[in-house]
């Protein structure tokens, strides 16, 4: 059908509207839709439906409904929610006294402001809200906004009743808290708690519209994911324009795994978190993010990001630097990640302190290039060869909270959770307040049903992050 000029304008119309490339999901996904809505119609052939889709007000509407099939299921892409409730956590409890998007410019607190869109029947921000709240963020402190352009997709994340399949893969420990049993209504059914809908304002609006939420402040965290992949170049990159504008310049974008590549041509930045497929909305010098309003979430995502290993490269101060100076140094030196003799021998290798630095510097950068290299796999999916490489870095650099955090998060991903806990384990032991542990460890410990564990040790997340983020 699509071989013909009127199909070939039904696809053209609906690239318009809604940005879908027909290529991407199949010719015949969008021939069968508009088969159904011809019949619906009571239009004798594609010429007929055509004259009908200009002439009713409601009909493109009901074929775009036809041609969306929602696929999408609670807690997808788990790490980029860990992920959003760490920074989360970190901006609301890490003392930085700013404002922000919603705050009033008068000390008081400022509200924590998510997108999802599209937001489907509303697994991804009823998901959201459910990591914020199991993170301790308090409910006055932040909202999500839902949109969709499917009028009977937000219709159905309104009444908030969900069967079997929007609960796919383990840990479903979430479902427990925040769901109660509603198997009159659908078999096997479960209801969302009406606290966990109240932090969610769903809103209809169509992301091709240049003038989406022109009237709102900008989001801390915008989830954007799977959707680009059905557009066109120039589609996607007036679609990352628009994500970047509803984004605030220290905030985060959250999109699919196969994704990520496209923002990084744009010229985003990524965050570095592994398996989270987050980018900073602007490019440039990664050191400006270090005056932003909230810190990165871990050492490991500060490495990977760019954010440490250029502070390592500038920490040998010149000969006339002040012991002031010294200081970034010498915290280094206090979290390297070379092995104790290996530090040994750069420390009494002679020299003078200047040279020290230097040493301790070198040592940094090629750890943390290994460090870099290991999350740049994992992102790319490479899940068994960057959990070699991370055995491999623990083998050469020595004990590193951050290298076992990074195991940890790749056991993780591939559903060792008792290695994952082990992992997650050794890296709050080499360091108590290593915060990115933490949250995954308590994530954990509440997915085997420990949840007065897993509430201590995001209570002890949260008090290093006011202590040393304050």
């Amino acid at each position: 059908m699509f071989a013909t000029p009127i199909g070939i304008q039904i696809a053209a119309l609906l690239k318009e509207r809604i940005g879908l490339d027909a290529d991407t999901v199949g010719p015949g996904t969008v021939a069968r839709a508009v088969r159904d809505r011809q019949l619906a119609v009571g239009a004798h052939d594609t010429a007929a439906y055509w004259n009908v889709l200009h002439a009713a007000p409601d009909e493109l509407q009901a074929l775009i409904e036809a041609v969306i099939v929602p696929e999408t299921w609670f807690f997808r892409h788990r790490e980029a929610l860990l992920a959003l409730a760490r920074a989360a956590a970190q901006r609301v409890f890490g003392g930085s006294g700013e404002t922000g998007a919603g705050g009033s410019g008068m000390g008081e607190p400022p509200l924590l402001r998510v997108l999802s869109v599209p937001c489907s029947t509303g697994e991804e921000p009823y998901s959201i809200a459910m990591a914020l709240l199991d993170a301790g963020i308090p409910a006055d402190r932040f909202r999500v906004d839902a949109i969709d352009i499917s009028a009977r997709s937000l219709e159905r994340a309104r009444i908030g009743l969900y069967g079997p399949n929007a609960f796919r893969g383990l840990p479903l420990d979430y479902r427990d808290r925040h769901f109660t049993p509603a198997s009159a209504s659908i078999p096997g059914g479960y209801q969302i708690d009406a606290r966990v809908r109240a932090q969610v304002r769903l809103l209809r609006g169509n992301l091709m519209d240049p003038l989406l939420l022109a009237n709102e402040p900008p989001y801390h965290f915008v989830f954007c994911r799977n959707l680009l992949i059905y557009f066109d170049a120039d589609t996607q990159r007036r679609t990352v324009r628009t994500l970047t504008r509803l984004t605030v310049a220290d905030g985060m974008l959250f999109v699919g795994p196969a994704e990520a590549s496209l923002l990084t041509r744009e010229g985003l930045r990524g965050t570095g978190v592994p398996l989270a497929f987050a980018f900073h909305p602007v490019a440039g010098d990664p050191l400006a993010a270090s005056n932003a309003s909230w810190p990165p979430v871990s050492a490991v995502a500060a490495k990977a990001s760019g954010l440490f290993a250029s502070s390592v490269a500038s920490a040998a101060p010149p000969p006339s630097a002040s012991a002031r100076n010294m200081r970034p140094v010498a915290a280094m030196a206090a979290r390297t990640t070379a092995p104790p003799t290996a530090t040994a021998s750069i420390v009494t290798s002679g020299g003078g302190s200047n040279n020290m630095a230097e040493r301790i510097a070198a040592a940094d950068r090629a750890a943390v290039t290994a460090l870099i290299d290991i999350a740049a796999r994992a992102d790319r999916g490479e899940l068994a060869e960057a959990t070699t490489a991370c055995l491999d870095y623990l083998d050469t650099h020595g004990q590193s909270a951050d290298a076992w955090c990074l195991l940890g998060v790749l056991h993780d991903a591939a559903a060792r959770t008792s290695d994952a806990q082990a992992a997650y384990r050794k890296a709050v032991y080499l360091d108590p307040g290593h915060e990115e542990a933490l949250y995954h460890l308590a994530a954990l410990l509440d997915s085997v049903g420990d949840a007065p564990a897993a509430t201590r040790l995001r209570q002890r997340a949260q008090r290093h992050a006011r202590l040393n983020h304050g």
